[in-house]
This record gives structure tokens, sequence and C-alpha cells, in this order.
């Protein structure tokens, strides 16, 4: 996978982050302490720039009232013989 596909992945994660946080009327900092981060982590986290673990998006998921699979719900999914990659 090319680090572009890579980074799409991110960025298409941290909308959905973004998006949760702001309709569970959660500010970044108050985020960031739940996750023992800062604001300006979770301001990574949402504009893609910074990789999300999947123990760190289990943990949003909770925090936030949401599935795991909500996260990836309606994401542009490739398949090839490449394995799977995101579309933009």
């Amino acid at each position: 996978m090319s680090k572009t596909q890579d980074n799409c992945m991110d960025v298409q994660i941290g909308q959905r982050i973004r998006r949760a946080r702001l309709e569970a009327a959660v500010t970044q900092a108050e985020l960031g302490q739940i996750l023992g981060r800062s604001s300006q982590q979770i301001h990574k986290y949402e504009q893609g720039s910074n990789r999300v673990s999947a123990g760190t998006l289990f943990t949003i998921a909770r925090a936030l009232d949401r599935s795991i699979d909500w996260f990836f719900s309606d994401a542009e999914i490739s398949l090839d013989a490449d394995g799977a990659h995101w579309l933009n």
C-alpha cells in the first residue's frame, strides 16, 4: 500500500473522529483528557497527520458512544491483488 493510500485512510478515519466528537458535543481538550493526550494530538488525528492505533480508536469509539465499525461504514474501498485500498 502506498503512502498516499495510507494517508487517505488516516484522513477518512480522522474525519469520522471529528464528526463523532462534534455530534457528541465533546471538545478536543475533553477527548484528549479521556485519552491521556493533548488537544493538539486529537487535532492531528482528526486531520489525518497522525495515525490512530486500533486501541486508541476503540477508546475513542467508546468515549463518543460509537461502534468501531461506524468509523469504517460507507468507506470507499477497492480490493485488488495488492490488498484493500481506500478511494478518495
